[in-house]
């Protein structure tokens, strides 16, 4: 019996009425909460999704059993990134595309991608001297991120949600660059760790040495942590080879301190080249690498030429199980196997 009137008080007197209102109650509210759960998801993952999408083709996302398969005619960054008085696709609109959190997400993974190229440039393994290895191609790519960091700190709050982004991806990428070595699965955040003992304290050692007074002693400084951490403290490298890194560094900083804030966080980071170390005596011995050397000297001389990687418009990158692929900068599209 339903008592109309202010305050109405359903009095649900059959044991069948009971059960029939808990259950439309149960599900409104488990509707609810779906639709909520699904709303956040989409948008944390819109980057990944949205990828897809933009590259013209369709992506699937499987969510508590319920999969949905979207697809949206290709995109160019310029239509995707459209402005209020621009028309916005209905679809990208209402899986909340065009929302502040997930504009933030998109611009933090291209502002980290433009790290990333910049860091994998070859010209920093044969001009540049920087070993190989996890630990000085961690360093490398850790000074760009700083780089962008410290373009943030003068843009307030929405300068720190960036870097938190910037920062969650910079460790989602180290995580699956340990998985490609073969690291067990269980011991990836415990080497997470690890690569962050060393990461922090060089981001403090740059940060104090920007905070010097004058040039000279800025680069002196940041030459010195670069020493420590790009060259794994080599003895056998000369102090102008690493000065020459503390000045890119210097260079990179000014010039993104002055570049156009719409520019930067849409990834149009126009990284300058890397450094050239002409007519730098980089060894201290240079007879200990003998022919090596001399080898090393002409893929530098034929690498300035070029400061590109040799990939042409593919690019490497890692799966979150570590598993190596490529894709293309332009198309977006993707392969397991080598395309050259």
């Amino acid at each position: 019996r339903i008592q109309g009137g202010c305050g109405c008080v359903a009095q649900l007197k059959s044991p069948l009425l009971v059960l029939l209102f808990s259950a439309i109650t149960r599900k409104a509210i488990c509707d609810k909460l779906a639709a909520s759960s699904l709303r956040k998801l989409l948008t944390m993952r819109s980057a990944w999704v949205m990828r897809s999408v933009a590259a013209g083709r369709p992506s699937t996302m499987t969510t508590a059993g319920l999969q949905r398969t979207y697809f949206a005619t290709a995109h160019s960054r310029s239509q995707v990134a459209a402005g209020p008085g621009e028309n916005k696709s209905w679809m990208l609109n209402l899986l909340g595309y065009y929302g502040a959190e997930s504009t933030r997400l998109r611009n933090a993974e291209s502002v980290f991608q433009t790290c990333v190229d910049q860091s994998s440039k070859k010209a920093w393994l044969t001009r540049g001297r920087v070993v190989n290895d996890f630990r000085p191609r961690h360093a490398l790519l850790l000074a760009h991120v700083w780089l962008v960091h410290k373009r943030l700190l003068a843009d307030g709050e929405s300068g720190k949600l960036m870097q938190e982004a910037i920062f969650d991806l910079m460790w989602e990428d180290t995580s699956m660059r340990i998985r490609s070595m073969g690291i067990n699965e269980l011991s990836v955040n415990k080497n997470l760790s690890e690569v962050q003992k060393y990461s922090f304290p060089l981001l403090v050692a740059y940060d104090q040495a920007m905070a010097l007074p004058t040039k000279v002693e800025r680069e002196d400084h940041l030459g010195a942590a670069s020493w420590r951490n790009l060259w794994m403290a080599d003895a056998n490298l000369t102090v102008e080879h690493c000065m020459e890194m503390a000045a890119y560094l210097n260079r990179e900083h000014e010039a993104l301190q002055n570049l156009d804030g719409e520019a930067f966080y849409e990834g149009r980071i126009p990284w300058g080249p890397v450094p050239s170390w002409t007519g730098i005596k980089s060894l201290v011995n240079e007879s200990e690498l003998g022919s090596g050397d001399a080898m090393l000297a002409e893929e530098a001389a034929v690498d300035a030429a070029s400061d590109d990687d040799a990939l042409g418009e593919w690019r490497e990158a890692l799966a979150v199980n570590g598993k190596r692929y490529w894709w293309h900068v332009k198309t977006r599209e993707s392969r397991w196997e080598k395309p050259f």
